[in-house]
């Protein structure tokens, strides 16, 4: 089945607004939430993931961006109240694989390391650099990756399409090419478009997110 990742926008200090948002998505079958660290020094984006940590059960808490002084330890950190449920997407640079070393050799609870990839052979240089990668392409490129990476995660990072039919087409293409998943911005309409067509008026995800 082809994983979901949700990616937050900016909290700008209201942290709380999102935590009904991330239990209804856990709840409604959401493999991650992922926040942008950027590459500034603010520690918001760790906050915010503590929080999340504390309120979930089951998803991964994905983190995206940045390599200033510190951030190693703020993984470090998150891995140990998560119990090991941090992704982390490293950007493309001068050596990504030395950072994607360091996180992992410098966590009690190592990471699950993704690298961010602009073009399909940047991909393919880095699939088995780390656990997986995150690119922007059809299911044709991701084809071709995954034949030759029978076992690293390869992520899609896409729009939300408008209505529910194109989103069982997009996951049922992904699919077909064997990406692990598939990573989309936050819209309230995802709730919906995550819920199994099996259960069209289970409402549990938003009764467990508003009590």
């Amino acid at each position: 089945m082809l994983r979901v990742a949700v990616r937050l926008p900016a909290a700008d200090g209201r942290i709380g607004d999102f935590l009904p948002d991330v239990t209804a998505l856990e709840a409604a079958g959401a493999d991650s939430i992922w926040l942008d660290a950027g590459s500034g020094a603010s520690t918001e984006p760790w906050i915010l993931l503590g929080s999340i940590a504390a309120v979930t059960h089951r998803v991964r808490l994905g983190i995206s961006g940045g390599s200033e002084t510190g951030w190693a330890d703020a993984v470090d950190t998150l891995g140990r109240l998560t119990s090991g449920r941090v992704v982390v997407a490293v950007p493309p640079g001068r050596d990504p694989r030395a950072l994607a070393s360091r996180l992992k050799s410098s966590a009690s609870s190592p990471p699950c390391i993704l690298f961010l990839c602009d073009t399909p052979g940047e991909a393919a240089r880095l699939a088995e650099a780390g656990d997986g990668v995150i690119l922007r392409g059809d299911g044709e490129e991701v084809h071709a990756l995954r034949a030759e990476n029978a076992n690293s995660e390869l992520w899609v990072d896409s729009s939300v399409p408008p209505d529910k039919a194109s989103w069982v087409t997009l996951v049922s293409t992904l699919e077909a090419a064997g990406a692990t998943g598939v990573i989309v911005n936050w819209t309230p309409r995802l709730i919906d478009l995550l819920r199994s067509a099996g259960e069209p008026d289970d409402r549990t995800d938003l009764l467990i997110a508003t009590g």
